[in-house]
């Protein structure tokens, strides 16, 4: 049977060969294909016998055909029961336990990340124990095992990359996960300030102070309360919060009256206690 006849994979893979799963006793092509039809995950290190494509031979898994001598992939990989037949530049990670795609030589494995990371952030990131180890915070698909690629901003979290363009899309520039900015924000925190210049307080609200915490210095500081947001007085970041249960204070040293403060909080995000002050879908000038 020559190659233009054989059945090559699926939409996931291009390989000469099929799956039998231990789980189910079922034919598939790669693990994609089952869990899409299946209400239970294959774990495919646990595959044992696979169908080769030209001669239909049912045996264990190898690397060709043990009749016809069909090789069922470009790329093999027997500890992850892997074949492809396209050149993506496949690697397996000893440490991740899985294959890569990208090239070995572009990559290097972090031991506390506990994951395959490129070369460019070698020394020059933020190592978070076990980050792969987890589920996308926006899609909740596992990472680790994902084909999506991930963008990595400098706190050091993960989210993929399709899930961080939605993101940015509608508005949203704070991690998931632990709510820092994934961009450099100067240009809208600018635009902040301006915009707080052009909008004075009115006089009884003028000399209000709230204490806020910022999600990117990750400092505590007293400011002044204006309803477009709360600036951190350490890194200039809009990107704060009320610090629960803080009184607004006036510049005299006197609490605030706070039924006329929960009326201004109540009417603007950026004064709610907990809540960030310029990160809920805040659009950035164009």
């Amino acid at each position: 049977m020559s190659e233009s006849e054989l059945d090559l994979g699926c939409e996931h893979y291009r390989r000469k060969c099929k799956f039998v799963t231990p789980c189910c006793d079922k034919i598939y092509t790669c693990r994609f294909c089952h869990d899409e039809n299946e209400t239970h995950p294959v774990k495919r290190q646990e595959v044992r016998e696979l169908i080769c494509s030209s001669c239909q031979t049912r045996q264990k898994v190898q690397t060709e055909c043990e009749h016809c001598l069909l090789r069922f992939g470009k790329y093999s990989c027997l500890e992850c029961k892997l074949f492809d037949d396209e050149d993506r530049d496949q690697f397996h990670c000893e440490g991740c336990g899985i294959c890569r795609v990208g090239g070995r030589d572009k990559f290097f494995h972090c031991e506390r990340c506990n994951t395959c990371l490129p070369n460019k952030l070698l020394n020059d990131h933020r190592c978070v124990e076990n980050v792969s180890r987890s589920n996308c915070p926006v899609c909740l698909e596992n990472i680790h095992t994902s084909r999506i690629p991930c963008h990595i901003p400098e706190c050091g979290h993960l989210v993929h990359r399709t899930c961080f363009s939605e993101l940015l899309q509608a508005g949203h520039y704070a991690c998931p996960t632990c709510q820092t900015s994934m961009l450099d924000m100067t240009q809208l925190w600018k635009y902040l300030d301006d915009e707080i210049e052009m909008t004075p307080m009115p006089d009884e609200y003028k000399n209000y102070t709230v204490d806020i915490l910022c999600k990117d210095c990750h400092k505590e500081s007293l400011v002044k309360f204006h309803v477009v947001g709360l600036k951190c007085l350490y890194c200039g970041s809009y990107n704060s919060c009320r610090i629960k249960g803080s009184p607004c204070q006036s510049a005299a040293g006197g609490s605030s009256d706070s039924g006329a403060v929960t009326s201004i909080d109540n009417g603007d995000e950026a004064g709610s206690s907990g809540e960030s002050s310029s990160q809920q879908g805040l659009q950035p000038p164009e």
